[in-house]
């Protein structure tokens, strides 16, 4: 009886259909009839061994290929994903930056105090071309860190003293109607008791411009008479304007304004 279910397990091993079974129930067969007794008796038993060997090796090919595939369609869906988040963050972002800029008013607003910036509007500005710098500030009485984008033809320095002399004034209650000109008026007008005064900006430019210079003097002279002055943007400057009319440097400002308006 023994030898007969021992036949009959050889027989069936050897009718094994080995395309039709999973590698598990491959491996329970072979492990059952794989030893030496056995092949040495059942001498077909070596070439079906080899076979369902050869057969394991396939299948365990076959399932790390589809392993292989199966993370590779993972990893696709997974870049998709970030792909979409990124593409939204961007797109927050960019709804984000525009808001920022909107608030900004960079039309209005050609320089800024770097302290008083968001670390975004700070990105914002430097990418619509503002660049950061050390200005003297009159308004500050001090050297500051700003970003600023010049206006039209003018300096960097131009642009920065109209804004500083423009905060100092803005410190007053008693001085009303602060105007900007970009025409051949002063620089910068204000009235205090219905008296307006200017202040016109000089960074050395007009030296250059002999008779636009003396126009724009006689201009001031005529509409404001004593009521104006000048501030440059460099000490070495004053001696050459002083000639001129009222004349200071950034650091004089503040006591030279308070006398003119007689503060």
């Amino acid at each position: 009886m023994k030898l007969e279910a021992e036949q009959k397990r050889i027989d069936q091993f050897l009718k094994t259909n080995l395309r039709e079974l999973e590698a598990n129930k491959l491996k329970s067969k072979l492990h059952k009839v794989n030893k030496s007794r056995l092949i040495e008796k059942y001498p077909k038993l070596k070439n079906k061994i080899k076979e369902v060997k050869n057969v394991l090796i396939e299948l365990k090919h076959k399932s790390e290929m589809n392993q292989i595939i199966n993370e590779k369609i993972h990893l696709r869906e997974d870049v998709k994903q970030l792909k979409e988040e990124k593409e939204e963050l961007e797109r927050k972002d960019d709804s984000k930056r525009a808001n920022v800029e909107y608030n900004l008013e960079l039309d209005k607003n050609p320089v800024f105090d770097k302290s008083k910036l968001t670390k975004t509007e700070i990105e914002v500005l430097l990418k619509k071309g503002y660049t950061q710098t050390n200005e003297y500030c009159v308004a500050k009485r001090g050297i500051i860190t700003i970003l600023i984008k010049p206006i039209l033809n003018h300096s960097v320095a131009h642009t920065f003293l109209v804004w500083s002399a423009r905060q100092l004034l803005e410190e007053y209650g008693v001085i009303e109607n602060i105007k900007e000109h970009e025409t051949r008026d002063a620089d910068l007008t204000f009235e205090v008791d219905e008296k307006v005064f200017a202040i016109e900006i000089e960074t050395g430019s007009l030296l250059r411009k002999k008779k636009q210079l003396n126009e724009k003097i006689i201009y001031l002279n005529k509409k404001y008479g004593k009521m104006w002055m000048i501030i440059v943007s460099n000490r070495n400057l004053v001696k050459k304007y002083k000639r001129f009319g009222r004349c200071i440097q950034r650091k004089q400002v503040l006591k030279k304004l308070e006398k003119m308006i007689n503060f």
